[in-house]
């Protein structure tokens, strides 16, 4: 079973998410850690837009006990994107540098992550579409693809650096002569 998902798990990187992440890239330079720290602040978004039906609720009916409940509820929620969202910070320049130049770590280390999600969004789906639709369900839903997508494009990778022009051609002096 774990080869199966291996391979469908390659699969929706290299297919799917890797050609997203490229796009997004190009057309509007978001690489893939940008891309997927957007990705987690919609995320969080969408978190506190579907708890916000049922706190409304609560106050209405002044259930504070209810209100406690759910504002702590967002703020967990909130604070486990925010350590997420960390994973995808980029570090300093020259470590940035290096990390181009070698495969991403986060596409091995992540899976189980990925394996979660891909489980949590066939529960969002089941919900979404066995309840009758709601803005809270389908927030819930929206929480899930964000979340889902921003491990998926954090595991893609960013391509190696272009060789240098000077080096191709030989202009370098170091090149030219041997040393490099």
């Amino acid at each position: 079973m774990k080869e199966r998902f291996t391979q469908m798990d390659d699969a929706l990187i290299d297919r799917l998410f890797q050609p997203l992440a490229d796009w997004m890239n190009h057309h509007m330079a978001l690489g893939p850690n940008r891309a997927a720290r957007v990705a987690i602040d919609f995320a969080s978004l969408a978190w506190i837009l579907a708890q916000l039906g049922d706190m409304a609720d609560a106050m209405q009916r002044h259930d504070v006990r209810v209100c406690v409940f759910l504002g702590g509820a967002v703020v967990l929620g909130l604070w486990a994107f925010n350590i997420l969202r960390n994973v995808f910070q980029p570090t300093d320049g020259e470590a940035k540098a290096r990390a181009r130049a070698q495969a991403n770590p986060l596409r091995p280390g992540m899976q189980l992550h990925r394996a979660a999600c891909l489980f949590w969004m066939i529960g969002l789906a089941v919900k979404a579409i066995a309840a009758p639709a709601s803005f809270g369900s389908l927030a819930l839903l929206a929480v899930g693809v964000f979340a889902t997508a921003a491990v998926y494009i954090g595991a893609c990778t960013n391509h190696p650096p272009k060789w240098r022009a000077a080096r191709e051609s030989g202009s370098n002096p170091a090149f030219a002569s041997g040393r490099f």
